[in-house]
Protein backbone atom coordinates (compact mmCIF):
# COMPACT_ATOMS: atom_id res chain seq x y z
CA UNK A 1 0.00 0.00 0.00
CA UNK A 2 1.22 3.48 -0.89
CA UNK A 3 -0.12 6.46 1.03
CA UNK A 4 -0.21 10.23 0.45
CA UNK A 5 -0.39 12.74 3.28
CA UNK A 6 -0.68 16.52 3.20
CA UNK A 7 -0.32 18.53 6.39
CA UNK A 8 2.13 16.12 8.03
CA UNK A 9 3.74 18.94 10.02
CA UNK A 10 0.46 20.10 11.56
CA UNK A 11 -1.24 19.22 14.82
CA UNK A 12 -2.97 16.05 13.64
CA UNK A 13 -0.66 15.21 10.75
CA UNK A 14 2.44 15.10 12.95
CA UNK A 15 0.73 12.49 15.14
CA UNK A 16 -0.58 10.50 12.18
CA UNK A 17 2.67 10.27 10.21
CA UNK A 18 4.55 8.01 12.69
CA UNK A 19 1.56 5.66 12.79
CA UNK A 20 1.60 5.31 9.01
CA UNK A 21 5.35 4.78 8.90
CA UNK A 22 5.15 2.00 11.50
CA UNK A 23 2.47 0.06 9.60
CA UNK A 24 3.92 -3.03 7.91
CA UNK A 25 1.21 -2.96 5.24
CA UNK A 26 2.44 0.40 3.98
CA UNK A 27 5.35 0.36 1.57
CA UNK A 28 5.65 4.08 0.93
CA UNK A 29 4.41 7.29 2.53
CA UNK A 30 4.58 10.34 0.28
CA UNK A 31 4.41 13.54 2.32
CA UNK A 32 3.61 16.78 0.50
CA UNK A 33 5.55 19.52 2.28
CA UNK A 34 6.46 23.17 1.91
CA UNK A 35 9.46 22.84 4.22
CA UNK A 36 11.32 19.58 4.92
CA UNK A 37 10.20 17.47 7.87
CA UNK A 38 12.70 16.36 10.52
CA UNK A 39 11.22 12.86 10.37
CA UNK A 40 13.54 10.30 8.78
CA UNK A 41 12.38 6.87 7.68
CA UNK A 42 13.17 4.62 4.73
CA UNK A 43 9.46 4.49 3.88
CA UNK A 44 9.08 8.27 3.84
CA UNK A 45 9.50 10.30 0.67
CA UNK A 46 9.05 14.03 1.08
CA UNK A 47 7.77 15.93 -1.93
CA UNK A 48 8.39 19.65 -1.66
CA UNK A 49 5.65 21.51 -3.48
CA UNK A 50 4.09 24.90 -3.95
CA UNK A 51 0.45 24.31 -3.00
CA UNK A 52 -0.57 27.15 -5.31
CA UNK A 53 0.66 25.04 -8.22
CA UNK A 54 -0.83 21.77 -6.99
CA UNK A 55 -3.43 21.44 -9.77
CA UNK A 56 -0.58 21.35 -12.28
CA UNK A 57 1.46 18.69 -10.46
CA UNK A 58 1.32 14.94 -10.95
CA UNK A 59 1.46 13.06 -7.65
CA UNK A 60 2.93 9.57 -7.16
CA UNK A 61 0.52 6.67 -7.57
CA UNK A 62 -1.13 5.86 -4.24
CA UNK A 63 -4.03 3.90 -2.78
CA UNK A 64 -5.04 6.10 0.14
CA UNK A 65 -4.66 9.81 0.91
CA UNK A 66 -4.87 11.67 4.20
CA UNK A 67 -5.51 15.41 4.36
CA UNK A 68 -4.61 17.23 7.57
CA UNK A 69 -4.23 20.67 6.01
CA UNK A 70 -5.66 23.62 7.89
CA UNK A 71 -4.95 27.02 9.36
CA UNK A 72 -6.72 29.79 11.28
CA UNK A 73 -7.93 33.17 10.09
CA UNK A 74 -5.46 34.84 12.45
CA UNK A 75 -2.52 32.83 11.16
CA UNK A 76 -3.62 33.14 7.52
CA UNK A 77 -3.98 36.90 7.87
CA UNK A 78 -7.35 37.29 6.20
CA UNK A 79 -10.54 35.42 5.38
CA UNK A 80 -9.44 35.16 1.75
CA UNK A 81 -6.14 33.53 2.69
CA UNK A 82 -7.90 31.22 5.15
CA UNK A 83 -10.26 30.04 2.42
CA UNK A 84 -7.31 29.53 0.08
CA UNK A 85 -5.73 27.06 2.50
CA UNK A 86 -8.80 25.41 4.02
CA UNK A 87 -10.73 25.12 0.78
CA UNK A 88 -8.65 25.61 -2.37
CA UNK A 89 -5.53 23.73 -1.25
CA UNK A 90 -7.58 20.85 0.14
CA UNK A 91 -9.84 20.47 -2.89
CA UNK A 92 -6.91 20.72 -5.32
CA UNK A 93 -5.00 18.12 -3.30
CA UNK A 94 -8.02 15.81 -3.36
CA UNK A 95 -8.33 16.18 -7.14
CA UNK A 96 -4.63 15.45 -7.63
CA UNK A 97 -4.88 12.45 -5.31
CA UNK A 98 -7.82 11.09 -7.30
CA UNK A 99 -5.80 11.44 -10.49
CA UNK A 100 -2.95 9.47 -8.92
CA UNK A 101 -5.22 6.49 -8.32
CA UNK A 102 -6.41 7.12 -4.77
CA UNK A 103 -9.67 5.36 -3.90
CA UNK A 104 -9.80 6.17 -0.18
CA UNK A 105 -9.64 9.76 1.05
CA UNK A 106 -9.45 10.88 4.69
CA UNK A 107 -10.18 14.54 5.49
CA UNK A 108 -9.90 16.39 8.78
CA UNK A 109 -12.70 18.96 8.87
CA UNK A 110 -14.45 20.43 11.92
CA UNK A 111 -17.55 19.92 14.01
CA UNK A 112 -20.21 22.34 12.83
CA UNK A 113 -19.04 22.42 9.21
CA UNK A 114 -21.98 23.58 7.09
CA UNK A 115 -21.90 25.24 3.68
CA UNK A 116 -25.03 27.23 4.62
CA UNK A 117 -23.68 28.49 7.95
CA UNK A 118 -23.60 32.21 8.70
CA UNK A 119 -20.29 31.63 10.52
CA UNK A 120 -17.45 32.08 8.03
CA UNK A 121 -15.23 29.32 9.47
CA UNK A 122 -18.01 26.73 9.49
CA UNK A 123 -19.18 27.80 6.03
CA UNK A 124 -15.74 27.31 4.47
CA UNK A 125 -15.32 23.94 6.16
CA UNK A 126 -18.75 22.89 4.88
CA UNK A 127 -18.01 24.03 1.32
CA UNK A 128 -14.75 22.10 1.41
CA UNK A 129 -16.54 18.93 2.51
CA UNK A 130 -19.09 19.27 -0.28
CA UNK A 131 -16.48 19.88 -2.97
CA UNK A 132 -14.34 16.93 -1.82
CA UNK A 133 -17.38 14.65 -1.90
CA UNK A 134 -18.06 15.66 -5.52
CA UNK A 135 -14.66 14.33 -6.61
CA UNK A 136 -16.00 10.81 -6.36
CA UNK A 137 -13.65 8.73 -4.26
CA UNK A 138 -14.76 5.16 -3.67
CA UNK A 139 -14.65 5.89 0.06
CA UNK A 140 -14.44 9.27 1.78
CA UNK A 141 -13.99 9.64 5.54
CA UNK A 142 -14.67 13.13 6.89
CA UNK A 143 -13.59 13.63 10.50
CA UNK A 144 -15.29 16.45 12.41
CA UNK A 145 -13.40 17.04 15.67
CA UNK A 146 -14.48 19.56 18.27
CA UNK A 147 -11.92 21.87 19.94
CA UNK A 148 -8.50 20.33 19.37
CA UNK A 149 -6.20 19.95 22.37
CA UNK A 150 -2.44 20.06 21.79
CA UNK A 151 0.75 21.86 22.67
CA UNK A 152 1.40 24.66 20.18
CA UNK A 153 4.57 26.65 19.69
CA UNK A 154 2.60 29.84 19.13
CA UNK A 155 0.55 31.25 21.99
CA UNK A 156 -3.18 31.69 21.46
CA UNK A 157 -4.74 33.14 24.60
CA UNK A 158 -8.37 32.55 23.64
CA UNK A 159 -7.72 28.97 22.61
CA UNK A 160 -5.71 28.29 25.76
CA UNK A 161 -8.53 29.64 27.91
CA UNK A 162 -10.98 27.49 25.96
CA UNK A 163 -8.94 24.36 26.68
CA UNK A 164 -8.83 25.14 30.40
CA UNK A 165 -12.59 25.70 30.51
CA UNK A 166 -13.31 22.55 28.51
CA UNK A 167 -11.19 20.51 30.91
CA UNK A 168 -13.78 21.20 33.61
CA UNK A 169 -16.83 21.10 31.35
CA UNK A 170 -16.03 17.86 29.47
CA UNK A 171 -17.14 15.49 32.27
CA UNK A 172 -20.66 16.97 32.41
CA UNK A 173 -21.14 16.95 28.65
CA UNK A 174 -23.02 13.69 28.15
CA UNK A 175 -25.61 12.34 25.73
CA UNK A 176 -26.12 14.62 22.71
CA UNK A 177 -23.56 17.07 24.15
CA UNK A 178 -20.77 14.50 24.24
CA UNK A 179 -19.63 15.36 20.71
CA UNK A 180 -18.79 18.90 21.85
CA UNK A 181 -16.12 17.72 24.28
CA UNK A 182 -12.60 18.84 23.43
CA UNK A 183 -10.47 16.16 21.80
CA UNK A 184 -6.71 15.64 21.76
CA UNK A 185 -4.99 15.72 18.37
CA UNK A 186 -3.47 12.28 19.01
CA UNK A 187 -6.98 10.83 19.39
CA UNK A 188 -7.96 12.25 16.00
CA UNK A 189 -4.81 10.77 14.45
CA UNK A 190 -5.53 7.40 16.07
CA UNK A 191 -9.08 7.48 14.72
CA UNK A 192 -7.88 8.19 11.19
CA UNK A 193 -5.27 5.47 11.34
CA UNK A 194 -7.79 2.97 12.75
CA UNK A 195 -9.86 3.35 9.57
CA UNK A 196 -6.93 2.73 7.23
CA UNK A 197 -8.25 -0.73 6.35
CA UNK A 198 -11.93 0.19 6.29
CA UNK A 199 -13.24 0.10 2.76
CA UNK A 200 -16.94 0.80 3.18
CA UNK A 201 -18.03 2.58 0.04
CA UNK A 202 -19.55 6.03 0.16
CA UNK A 203 -19.12 9.11 2.34
CA UNK A 204 -18.77 8.75 6.09
CA UNK A 205 -19.06 11.75 8.41
CA UNK A 206 -17.46 10.99 11.77
CA UNK A 207 -18.29 13.46 14.52
CA UNK A 208 -15.94 14.15 17.38
CA UNK A 209 -17.34 11.66 19.91
CA UNK A 210 -17.13 8.83 17.34
CA UNK A 211 -13.60 9.50 16.08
Amino acid sequence: MNVLIAGASGQVGSKLLPLLLSDQKIDKVYALVRTPLKEENHKLEQIKIDFDKLPELELPKADTAFCCLGTTIKKAGSQAQFRKVDHDYIVNYAKAAKSSGVDYFHLVSALGANKDSSIFYNKVKGETEEDVKKIGFETTFIYQPSLLVSKRKEKRLAEKMGMVIMKFINPIMVGPLKKYRSIHVSVVADGMYARLDHDEEGVHHIESDNI
